[in-house]
């Protein structure tokens, strides 16, 4: 294709397999590094205000869902299908996204039981570990056929089957062992936002915005409203006890004062919305182990500008499809586009900092403008050149990102439980990941670049299976 032509919308837009795929190898590079303790600073979280590659992951991802709901919505509505229909499927495909989310927090309960479960127990009795099993079985049952379900299948009278056995065998076995298992802990304390949930959360209500008001306009006033409420709220609303929130302050530790906990809305309402049910390394507890403070860097209030992030994402996707417009003004657009939000997240910046934990309003415009940057100089190479077939192994990635992300994570999970002999041939017994690990680090010399060579083998790992499926035209769609 000649710059100056006219790349029809109704085209699949490769490059945004592409990004799709990048941002997945780029999430599962920086969870999975061969030990937290030493890795590279780019690979890691900024620690409070500012950014780093990391930081830009998770907005990348958020930004194209936007962007594929403008490749699919239009399209589904072309072929007749009713707005209320089209949500409906949105509504079932973003709680199937919150179940695979939950289940990742979950499901290594189901082989590593612990002590709590009579199924490690010498002397429970074979009722209760018969219980045990049920739970277990009857967990996975209903977790597999209720994705299933939701995604959709034309075998719903087989799958609801499954779902009401597997139902049956939960429930049944809870009540065998008194309902006490480590399992039934495990789901009673789950961590209830995360990765998967915030991105059906957020596809769920850009998804309203959209079929409300699908205008341009009306999604940019949306968008102009949601972050300036978020800035309007954080900054000058006191917060509780505190006062007016203090956005320079990081995490408190065991030191902080009680009354200066809560810093700002996001820990005063995750704390006393969520509770338990935030991620545990960023819970405060006292001597007793009582609940001092706790939060959720994908928790309830910082979701309101994510879902800016979203709807970024739809402003993105309008321009690329939209009729009657030359490739290269299409390019064009998108590195103006990109300029102005940088500069513009910057310029917030001055009042309110960029800072992912708590996704402010500068953040959720700049990574807005890297994610519009990244997408022109793919759009250009991959779909304008036509050098698509330098990005396979990418492509192959973003086919399958969900897929990768989920199975991944179980792997990393069950690496870091599966027991191992010390490497350094100690008699306390180590696991896959560590073991491995210590071997790379002893045969590099370097224990920093061995964690990050981990890290890429994992990923390269994960690159050959979505390869190997796309190939065959495999692909798992939620």
């Amino acid at each position: 294709m000649t710059l100056g032509a006219t790349l029809q919308p109704s085209r699949r837009l490769e490059s945004l397999d592409v990004l799709r795929g990048i941002t997945i190898a780029s999430m599962l590079l920086v969870n999975n590094p061969g030990t937290w303790s030493t890795a590279y600073p780019p690979l890691l979280h900024a620690d409070w205000n500012g950014w780093t590659f990391t930081d830009l992951v998770f907005p990348f991802f958020l930004f194209m869902v936007g962007m594929a709901m403008m490749y699919s919505f239009p399209k589904r509505l072309e072929a007749g299908d009713s707005r209320r229909a089209l949500f409906l499927h949105v509504v079932r495909r973003a709680f199937a996204l919150m179940v695979l989310g939950w289940w990742g927090a979950t499901w290594w309960r189901i082989f590593w039981p612990g002590s709590e479960s009579a199924i490690s127990q010498a002397d429970a009795s074979g009722t209760a570990v018969a219980g045990a099993l049920l739970v277990r079985a009857g967990y996975a049952a209903v977790v597999l056929s209720g994705v299933v379900l939701l995604a959709g299948t034309e075998r719903l009278r087989a799958w609801r089957g499954v779902l009401a056995a597997g139902a049956a065998f939960f429930v049944g076995g809870a009540a065998l062992t008194g309902f006490d298992d480590s399992l039934l802990t495990a789901l009673a304390n789950v961590r209830i936002p995360g990765v998967l949930v915030r991105i059906g959360l957020c596809y769920l209500l850009a998804s309203a915005i959209y079929f409300t008001t699908p205008d341009r306009r009306s999604i940019v006033r949306w968008l102009v409203g949601l972050l300036a409420l978020y800035l309007a709220w954080m900054l000058w609303v006191p917060v509780p006890g505190f006062g007016f929130a203090d956005l320079s302050m990081g995490f408190p530790t065991a030191d902080t004062p009680v009354d200066r906990l809560f810093s700002n809305w996001a820990y005063y309402i995750d704390y006393h919305v969520l509770g338990d049910h935030t991620w545990s390394a960023r819970q405060l507890r006292d001597a007793s182990g009582t609940l001092l403070w706790s939060f959720d860097p994908e928790g309830l209030i910082s979701t309101i500008p994510a879902v800016g992030t979203v709807l970024f994402g739809i402003l993105a996707g309008m321009w690329m499809r939209e009729k009657d417009v030359a490739d290269e003004r299409r390019l064009n657009g998108l590195f103006v586009a990109a300029a102005w939000l940088l500069l513009a997240g910057l310029v917030v910046s001055i009042w309110m900092p960029i800072n992912k934990n708590l996704w402010t309003s500068s953040y959720t415009i700049f990574t807005a403008g890297m994610a519009l940057l990244c997408l022109a100089v793919l759009y250009h190479l991959v779909d304008l050149r036509e050098r698509g077939r330098w990005f396979h192994v990418f492509r192959a990635y973003g086919r399958n990102a969900i897929l990768a992300f989920v199975l991944s994570g179980m792997m990393a999970t069950a690496l870091g439980r599966l027991r191992a002999p010390a490497f350094d041939g100690s008699p306390s017994p180590s696991n896959w990941k560590s073991w491995s690990y210590d071997a790379l680090a002893a045969a590099l010399g370097d224990p920093t670049f061995a964690s990050f060579v981990w890290a890429m083998a994992f990923v390269a790992f994960w690159a050959g299976v979505c390869w190997w499926l796309d190939r065959r035209g495999l692909y798992f769609k939620v």
